[in-house]
């Protein structure tokens, strides 16, 4: 068989299972620390890190600068949630090259920083309608805030010396009251844990005036530049959802 007749037959065969994500919907991916729950105890504090935050912080900003036009970015625990912009085209959407770079960018990027191999996966998140974007953000963020508030109460337990199993087994459907009080009589007011425990971590670009010299006048000149800011003082509930959502109305405009 020639080479080319060879290249086309396979080629085929290599991209039948492509798809892609149509232009009408809104897109957001959400990556996940593969195996986080072991790396995370054997190399940070529980139930939360600073340092395993910052990491994570640290991850997010280079996903939004590694090729794609993000809108907002969101990190909470061991993942990542992003928002592409609604004109946003590269590699035609198509889902493998998406999926693939993504997860790629973040495990090099966490790896790199933190010394330790890890790897992330990614999945696409295609969503109809402005309204999805709003609940998909609040989705996200709800689930932290029903994690944390477990993850709290596990790691209280189990530094009063209670097991594993003993320590699931008390909090197995109780509500968020019941957990809260068993929190206070260890001395723990959770509302009064840092916001980015209970709310997360936000990022977006903002265009920021600096200060400068004309290279060829001398003269002092002023210039703005893009830069990503984050935000650690999150609104909660249906009103996260608003703030996320915000950011693509304002690039729809």
């Amino acid at each position: 068989m020639k080479f080319d007749d060879l290249d086309a037959k396979m080629r085929k065969i290599e991209t039948a299972e492509d798809s892609f994500i149509g232009t009408e919907l809104y897109l957001c991916a959400r990556l996940d620390g593969k195996g986080f729950s072991r790396f995370t105890a054997e190399h940070f504090e529980k139930p939360f890190d600073i340092k395993f935050s910052d990491l994570m912080c640290l991850t997010t900003e280079h996903l939004m600068q590694c090729g794609f036009n993000i809108l907002f970015a969101y990190t909470q625990s061991d993942e990542i949630s992003l928002l592409f912009h609604p004109d946003e085209t590269a590699y035609n959407r198509k889902t493998r090259k998406l999926l693939t770079i993504l997860a790629g960018e973040a495990s090099a990027m966490f790896s790199v920083r933190s010394g330790v191999p890890v790897c992330f996966d990614c999945r696409l998140i295609p969503l109809q309608t402005k309204d999805d974007v709003k609940d998909y953000f609040a989705w996200r963020q709800g689930d932290l805030l029903r994690n944390s508030l477990d993850s709290c109460c596990y790691y209280a337990l189990l530094k009063d010396g209670y097991s594993n199993t003993e320590a699931t087994n008390i909090l197995d459907k109780k509500q968020p009251d019941y957990k809260t009080e068993l929190l206070k009589k260890y001395g723990i007011d959770y509302g009064k844990l840092p916001d980015w425990q209970k709310y997360g971590i936000s990022f977006y670009f903002t265009e920021k005036e600096k200060s400068g010299v004309n290279q060829k006048t001398g003269e002092p000149v002023k210039y703005f530049r893009r830069e990503i800011t984050s935000d650690r003082n999150l609104p909660n509930g249906e009103k996260f959802g608003d703030y996320a959502l915000g950011f693509l109305e304002r690039a729809s405009k």
